[in-house]
């Protein structure tokens, strides 16, 4: 699978995988830069990719473990069942982020 179908299916979670031909809007460009990094979730002395789902425009992750995650290459600290939304903003040089708890 290509790299860009593995975005365009990722971006598309709620679909089911024979939908996958009716999507029409292709991942935002920036996703596919964003996941080339390779985040990473460290936390209880273990690390573990992070996989991205895109909801509304936003990549996002929820920390589904009890303990706290550092999110690299971010530094942000994400406590257990938050979730973390990263986006970008038309025009600006950097990723933009929220954390939303619970």
């Amino acid at each position: 699978m290509s790299d860009w179908m593995f975005l365009r299916s990722k971006c598309r979670w709620t679909q089911p995988p024979e939908a996958e031909e009716r999507v029409k809007d292709p991942a935002p460009i920036w996703l596919s830069a964003l996941v080339a990094t390779r985040c990473l979730a460290r936390g209880n002395g273990q690390d573990h990719a992070v996989r991205w789902n895109c909801i509304s425009g936003r990549a996002v992750y929820t920390n589904a473990g009890a303990d706290a995650e550092l999110i690299q290459p971010f530094g942000v600290r994400l406590q257990g069942g938050h979730t973390l939304a990263v986006y970008w903003v038309p025009g600006e040089t950097a990723y933009s982020m929220e954390v939303y708890p619970e």
